[in-house]
Order: structure tokens, then C-alpha cells, then sequence
């Protein structure tokens, strides 16, 4: 587990960075004693692999910022869980990916929920990349078929 950071010089709350396992104890401990024990911002690292069915997920909107690990740019888990903990869960903290993604995945990401990355080298200009989409938004974003069509109705 990660320590707080105690460091004297800072002020607010203590920071904690927990594995899913890790936040599951803490959280079954935390929810069951004295609220004031001390303000923690908590972040918690969840994998790809993460059952979306699990029953323990609503614990996540206690957490502060969610980091959805990625081992593979080719595990396309990663865009539906990001979707699960924005829409189903009602998590509306930090939601950050990390590890193994392209910067062409990085707009697509952000249209499911994702609004951090890791690595900024390749985020920079990640979203200039596409000009449409054809799937549904969830962000309030056009998609092209209501371009198209708001093209016609002006001619």
C-alpha cells in the first residue's frame, strides 16, 4: 500500500495511490469508522481486467481520481470501463489512462469518459487527429451524420 505523503511543506489533504485490492480493504475499513481520521485524496489503479459486473464497483465514486491501467494498445477493454465508470457508476472525479495507448486512441478515449492521460509527450496533438465520428458522443460532441445533415439544411 501506499504511504500518505507526509511531507510538512504541503498542505491539504494527504495523498494515497492504491491497487484495486488495496482500495477494497481500505474502503470496507474507511466506510466503517471515524470519518474524521483525516483527509485523504485517493487514487485508485485498476487494470483492463477489472470484472465490469464486479459487485464492489459503486466504491469507486469514493475515490478521487480512478487510473485505468492499459497493458495493451490492442485491449479495447479500456474504452468501455472508462464508459462503465462515467455513465453507469456516476464517477465524476479524475478519470486517467496510463501505460501501453497510441495517440490516435486518445480521442476516442476522451469521447468515453477519460479526461487525464499519462505520458503528455503523447497527448499534445492527440486531437487533431479526427475532425468527425460516427458513433454516438457522450461529451455533447457532433457526430457526423448530424454534420452531414446540418450541411444540407444550409445549401
Amino acid at each position: 500500500m501506499t504511504q500518505p505523503d507526509s511531507n510538512p511543506q504541503k498542505t491539504g489533504p494527504k495523498q494515497l495511490r492504491l491497487s484495486w485490492e488495496e482500495w477494497l480493504t481500505v474502503h470496507a475499513v474507511a466506510t466503517s469508522s471515524d470519518p474524521a481520521a483525516g483527509p485523504y485524496e485517493t487514487t485508485v489503479v485498476i487494470n483492463t481486467s477489472l470484472a465490469t459486473d464486479h459487485p464492489q464497483l459503486p466504491a469507486l465514486l469514493d475515490a478521487q481520481k480512478i487510473v485505468i491501467e492499459i497493458d495493451s494498445f490492442t485491449d479495447g477493454r479500456v474504452f468501455g470501463l472508462a464508459r462503465l465508470i462515467r455513465d453507469k457508476i456516476g464517477f465524476d472525479g479524475d478519470l486517467e489512462v496510463s501505460g501501453d495507448f497510441l495517440p490516435d486512441q486518445i480521442s476516442f478515449l476522451k469521447r468515453c469518459g477519460v479526461n487525464s492521460f499519462s505520458g503528455e509527450d503523447i497527448v499534445k496533438d492527440a486531437f487533431n487527429y479526427y475532425s468527425g465520428f460516427y458513433q454516438p458522443p457522450r461529451q455533447g460532441i457532433d457526430e457526423v451524420t448530424f454534420i452531414r445533415e446540418s450541411r444540407k439544411e444550409s445549401n
